[in-house]
């Protein structure tokens, strides 16, 4: 009877741990459907006119807090500050940015250009895509053309979060970028054919800036490179875009991906959450510094390495030139054809006015063996934070190998 009563007991507490567990990210995000449909600025015959269509996520759980931040820095490009807590405050806001920038003064200086008429008008969308009990997926898209100079301009950004501890999901996801591209490089010409998708296969763009999950498969949006690919869009209405089925890349995703996806019946991974990063930092604009950097090497853009670093550059512990650096990138690509990388779980930290150090797991496949490296890149800026460049590049392995070293040449010379 006691041993009964004891499995009896094991049991229970397990199916409670069970569902404890599954309750904590079960509940479904709360939403507030946020609409603008307004004229706000107008002189004489020109207005500036404001739309905005939002289901925008409430709440304090982890998933609604990174997208407060995602949703924060895109609608102001600024750096989050953690002062939006409703949609009420970040659209009054957006309101307020749209008022300063498309003031009556602004349109009385394109007046006086010789524009004796002219509209403005600014759509922005905040849709969700796909929610389950794991992860959510959001779109956001922005588009704005004015009638006078024929002007246009788009973005369409993605973003999925796991409901976990909400951590946004990216290129760590899959266990190959590289194969992952030679799949889209093929969908594209099949959909838009070789000219429709020339640039992209050249490398501009490379790849969409992350990748969107949904039920049955991915989605690769590519909305937000309007400059490089407008013939596609006036060719066929639609910005570039990609659909990857769960069940023709399972291959291609991590044991991870596969459980938060619903694929395996295996646990979601809760280690290593992606860490908090400086609020006074934008964590969004560090990302994309960072994904831009692992394309350089993934996609073998050889002649583009030099761009990314400052004239003069601390490389693992060495001082070099950036050319030096560049050389030395090129070296070792053409040594392993295969390598690759993805960098993810960023933490951006400021540590001065003008550096931004950026923490994140590096990992790297080499001849079928995968590593992953604790890595960082500091950025400086020259212009007030309108560019950065990379001044310092290496990992914690690397620093603590040197230090090593140090202290046994310091040893010696004693």
């Amino acid at each position: 009877m006691e041993i009964s009563i004891g499995k009896w007991l094991r049991a229970t507490v397990l199916l409670v741990a069970l569902c404890w567990d599954v309750s904590s990210y079960a509940q479904q995000l709360t939403i507030t459907k946020y609409d603008i449909d307004k004229v706000p600025v107008k002189w004489n015959d020109m207005e500036a006119q404001l739309t905005i269509d939002a289901e925008y996520p409430e709440g304090s759980s982890p998933a609604a807090r990174t997208l407060h931040r995602w949703l924060c820095e895109l609608f102001t490009a600024r750096e989050f500050q953690g002062q939006f807590s409703t949609s009420k405050q970040l659209m009054e806001r957006v309101e307020a940015d749209f008022m300063e920038t498309n003031s009556v003064e602004m349109m009385k200086r394109v007046a006086e250009e010789g524009t004796e008429e002219g509209n403005w008008y600014f759509n922005y969308r905040v849709k969700k895509e796909y929610e389950s009990s794991r992860i959510v997926s959001y779109t956001y898209s922005w588009d704005a053309f004015q009638v006078g100079n024929a002007t246009s301009n788009a973005n369409i950004i993605d973003v999925t979060v796991a409901k976990t501890d909400g951590r946004i999901l990216g290129w760590e996801m899959f266990t190959s970028v590289r194969q992952l591209k030679k799949l889209l490089d093929k969908q594209l010409v099949e959909k838009y054919g070789e000219d429709g998708a020339d640039l992209y296969l050249k490398g501009t763009p490379p790849m969409p800036r992350a990748p969107l999950f949904l039920k049955d498969g991915v989605r690769f949006d590519f909305g937000d490179y309007t400059i490089y690919v407008p013939h596609v869009y006036e060719e066929t209405g639609e910005y570039p875009c990609a659909f990857l089925r769960y069940a023709d890349i399972k291959h291609l995703l991590t044991d991870e991906a596969k459980a938060l996806l619903g694929l395996s019946q295996q646990a979601p991974s809760l280690n290593e959450p992606e860490p908090a990063s400086d609020p006074q930092v934008n964590a969004e604009l560090f990302r994309v510094y960072l994904k831009s950097w692992d394309d350089l090497h993934n996609l073998r853009q050889n002649d583009d390495f030099v761009y990314e670093y400052t004239p003069n550059v601390d490389y693992y512990g060495t001082k070099m030139a950036k050319e030096k650096v560049q050389q030395s990138k090129v070296a070792f690509l053409q040594k392993t054809p295969d390598y690759e990388q993805v960098s993810y779980r960023l933490k951006a930290t400021k540590t001065d006015d003008r550096h931004v150090r950026c923490d994140f797991q590096k990992r790297t496949v080499t001849q079928g063996k995968t590593r992953v490296y604790p890595s960082y890149l500091i950025y400086v800026t020259e212009d007030n934070g309108l560019s950065w460049q990379i001044e310092r590049e290496s990992d914690l392995v690397t620093d603590k190998n040197l230090q090593k070293q140090r202290a046994q040449a310091k040893g010696k010379a004693k």
